[in-house]
């Protein structure tokens, strides 16, 4: 029961043929790379429906662990895979492995055995029990590790009676962990199967081809107490483990395997021994000198409601931020703050801080942003922005249970938190002025329509409505299925009106994917089209009245003055909230305005004030519903460059500040 080293490459036997690039994204990818091209394979109609599986699932992981992009052409029954030589004879070997399993039996070749295969034997006894009924077991490991898996027989040799080899395609990483978490599987239904080879040789079931580098694998053995400790409920712990220290980590029986580079390796071990020790007890780590942990004091008052009942809340922000936190203590602490430790990439640590942070300032408003004030960092590389925000603002920008706060950090890359009336953005330079750009926007199109000069942007893709559509889309059945293409796409959406005074829906992302993609703007703009085309015959839209929520854009009532998200601010209040990170005060109301990025009180309506009263944004006289039949004209705002809405300050460039972290 070893693994099987893999052999060399090789292509799939598949009719093919060269033709020009179909697309414009073709034409692109073509710019990139210059050994991209288009090949194709016909197929048959219940191969069609085999590769495509359920919803166009089966395609897309194909595409995803190949890296290549993969077309169904429909009324040629033709795929057409683009992408590099190495992508593209992945794709068709996978899509090979796929076609077979409906047929019977499939059979490799040693050059289908390529550099990205892993073969693991596996007992008979087990094989049921790896794929489970309709093998819907090893369809969730494929998902769970981007992986494409199939039991195989290699070309010119009988099969055996005992075992049966399973072959793993993808990625190292991805082919690693899937193949740990079958022997995982196999040594509950087998005991000793695996472990017993490695208590005899040391075999660790490594692929030779893998160990490049400083790649390899640790192991560790544990008693039956430190194992359940170390799984936690629904392997939650092993989970944790394994993202902060960014390494493949699995238990076969009561054996630790840990694979990646050595740094990797040696964070996983030192944090599955402190995990351990905390069975006797609080520990103390000395983290001095170290690159992969942050420490942050929580008031005593607060660190039962970090924590939550049997730590749920802070397993949530682990999870949450694929990090891991302890709390550490000596002996003789008697201080007024315990001390958190969170370990992981510093992407992970400064989003489980900020999270923390959101928790504390509710329970105890101003313990770490009282003197804070706003700052835009000018490094390029990680960093966090911090900006003041009226409280009825971030309440609209946090939305239902943190849904858009969540969708604009998803949409942008960057990580977003809301920290008191502190709106907190960490991410690289680009991540955190889209960041920035989408609270912008998404806090204009509230008091109005939006004006967005896209001319130059990479992240957003323009959809052009009609009447009906948008108000199709604003009403009580076409909103919230837009927010869960949002959510499903990583997408920001927001309505502007096009040069010719026409309505566009703009979405808004970092990731362009493709119309099969798992998440990226083409894909949304797919699912969005989709929606318009199927909106129900009959149905009564328009600018004034039985559009938008409850009316149209505007006039009528409902549009965007009246959607999903409105604040709620009794939810935010003092003490209350869970772990959305909302605003621990209450509202100023809409007559605020901010002005050169500082916060003052105010009635009557509300502007954006960049300081220049030349540059004062002021509701404007016509609206979406100004009139009731026909297009409307194009707004005023539209004329010269002048009288466009300014940029509010916040999303401008300030003066970095110094002495703070923060």
């Amino acid at each position: 029961g070893t693994g099987l080293p893999a052999a060399s490459g090789a292509q799939g036997n598949a009719a093919r043929s060269r033709r020009p690039f179909r697309t414009d994204r073709v034409a692109r990818m073509s710019a990139m790379a210059e050994d991209v091209e288009t090949e194709t394979m016909e197929i048959t109609e219940e191969d069609a429906a085999f590769i495509l599986g359920k919803g166009g699932k089966t395609k897309m992981k194909i595409a995803r662990v190949s890296g290549c992009q993969i077309e169904l052409l429909d009324q040629e029954l033709v795929l057409e895979f683009t992408g590099t030589a190495k992508q593209r004879s992945r794709a068709l070997k996978y899509v090979k492995c796929v076609v077979a399993q409906r047929t019977g039996a499939v059979v490799l070749s040693d050059k289908d055995l390529s550099e990205d295969c892993t073969v693991l034997t596996v007992p008979q006894a087990a094989i049921g029990f790896v794929t489970g009924k309709a093998g819907n077991f090893l369809r969730t490991l494929e998902d769970e590790h981007s992986t494409i898996m199939c039991f195989a027989q290699r070309e010119g040799t009988e099969p055996l009676d005992e075992e049966s080899d399973l072959m793993i395609f993808g990625d190292r990483v991805s082919r690693r962990a899937a193949q740990l978490a079958v022997m995982s599987v196999v040594e509950t239904k087998v005991p000793g199967y695996y472990t017993d080879a490695w208590k005899e040789n040391g075999s660790t079931f490594d692929v030779e081809s893998d160990m490049v580098g400083d790649w390899g694998t640790s192991t560790m053995e544990l008693t039956q107490e430190e194992l359940s400790y170390a799984i936690g409920p629904q392997g939650r712990t092993r989970k944790k483990l394994a993202r902060a220290s960014m390494c493949v980590l699995h238990y076969v029986g009561p054996i630790v395997f840990m694979s990646g580079s050595r740094k990797m390796r040696e964070r996983a071990k030192e944090y599955l021994k402190w995990l351990l020790e905390q069975l006797d007890g609080p520990i103390w780590v000395d983290l001095r000198g170290r690159d992969d942990a942050t420490v942050l004091e929580v008031p005593i008052d607060c660190v039962g409601y970090v924590t939550g009942k049997s730590r749920e809340t802070m397993s949530m922000v682990e999870e949450t931020c694929h990090a891991m936190m302890m709390f550490m203590k000596r002996q003789s602490d008697d201080a007024q703050t315990e001390k958190l430790a969170i370990f992981g990439s510093l992407r992970a640590r400064r989003s489980a801080e900020l999270m923390v942070m959101s928790a504390v300032e509710r329970k105890n408003p101003g313990h770490y942003t009282s003197n804070m004030t706003d700052k835009k960092c000018q490094t390029r590389g990680f960093d966090v922005d911090r900006l003041g925000m009226d409280p009825e603002d971030m309440a609209y920008a946090l939305g239902k249970e943190g849904s858009t706060r969540n969708k604009i950090a998803l949409a942008s890359g960057a990580v977003l938190q809301f920290v008191n009336t502190m709106a907190f953005i960490g991410g690289d330079a680009k991540e955190r002025q889209r960041c920035r750009d989408y609270l912008g926007w998404l806090l204009e199109q509230k008091d109005g329509k939006v004006n967005v000069d896209v001319s130059g942007r990479t992240d957003v893709t323009e959809l052009d409505l009609t009447e009906d559509n948008v108000g199709y889309l604003l009403g009580p059945d076409g909103l919230p299925k837009m927010r869960e293409i949002e959510l499903e796409c990583h997408c920001f959406c927001v309505m502007s009106d096009g040069d010719d005074g026409t309505a566009q829906l703009l979405i808004c992302g970092a990731e362009e994917g493709s119309a099969y993609s798992a998440v990226g703007r083409l894909k949304a703009k797919k699912l969005l089209t989709k929606l318009v085309h199927d909106q129900p015959r009959g149905w009564k839209g328009g600018r004034n009245g039985g559009g938008g929520r409850q009316g149209g854009w505007s006039g009528g009532g409902g549009g965007w003055d009246n959607r999903s998200r409105s604040p709620r601010m009794t939810r935010y209040s003092s003490g209350g909230g869970g772990w959305q990170g909302g605003s621990s005060q209450g509202g100023r109301g809409p007559g605020a305005s901010y002005s050169s990025g500082v916060k003052s009180g105010g009635g009557g309506g509300g502007s954006w004030s960049s300081g220049a009263s030349s540059q004062r944004w002021q509701p404007r006289e016509s609206s979406w519903g100004a009139e009731s039949r026909g297009r409307p004209a194009v707004p005023a705002a539209r004329s010269g460059a002048s009288n466009r809405s300014p940029t509010p300050p916040w999303r401008k460039s300030a003066r970095p500040a110094g002495g703070s972290r923060w």
